[in-house]
């Protein structure tokens, strides 16, 4: 079992919507997020065959007996990391849930300058997340994910065209920390791990 925790710093305001109040959606929506990120990273990496809602817009266990032999490993990294039915993935915690919602604000919000303001839901408050996994490679997935989190990429929640939801990723743990600034190596590494299993 590999467990690691880190903290999202929002650069900009991220949203929150009514049912964020309700930690298990809250933290979907954050797992979202990096499995989003994750699938964007194997495949801006190493191309088509790690993820299957990449290659087919599915989750592993609705994939024909075809569709399995176009990835290169079944069932795909991703399932493995995040979960699918039948296959749970890692486990994530917010460990500050109870500050992120109470420090929730109204952001005014106005479309091209036009019309009047509207209010938005949204929280500033640094996020601290406890990711725990049993797959090898997991740990090495969600730090690919949060490099392209990390680079602002990837966003949270709704209106993240608008600029908001960008955040920066710490982790505590040093060693993870370099290879969540050094790509090369992360794809080296994650490149070992994925031949293994």
């Amino acid at each position: 079992m590999i467990k690691f925790e880190f903290i999202l710093k929002p650069i900009t305001p991220f949203t929150l919507t009514l049912s964020d109040v309700f930690k298990e959606s809250y933290i979907s929506s954050i797992k979202g997020m990096f499995r989003t990120a994750s699938i964007f990273g194997l495949r801006t990496l190493f191309g088509e065959g790690y993820s299957c809602e990449d290659m087919y817009n599915k989750t592993c266990p609705e994939l024909t007996e075809e569709e399995r032999k176009g990835l290169r490993v079944f069932p795909c990294p991703i399932c493995r990391t995040y979960g699918m039915m039948g296959l749970k993935g890692c486990s994530f915690f917010i460990e500050n849930f109870s500050e992120v919602i109470s420090a929730k604000k109204n952001f005014n919000y106005r479309f091209l300058f036009r019309g009047p303001y509207n209010k938005i839901l949204v929280s500033e408050k640094p996020i601290k997340v406890l990711a725990v996994c049993n797959y090898t490679c997991s740990h090495l997935i969600i730090l690919l994910g949060l490099y392209y989190v990390n680079l602002g990429i990837i966003r949270l929640g709704r209106f993240k065209s608008r600029g908001l939801g960008i955040f920066r990723v710490e982790i505590e743990d040093k060693e993870l920390q370099k290879l969540l600034e050094d790509i090369n190596t992360l794809r080296e590494k994650l490149r070992e791990c994925l031949e293994v299993t």
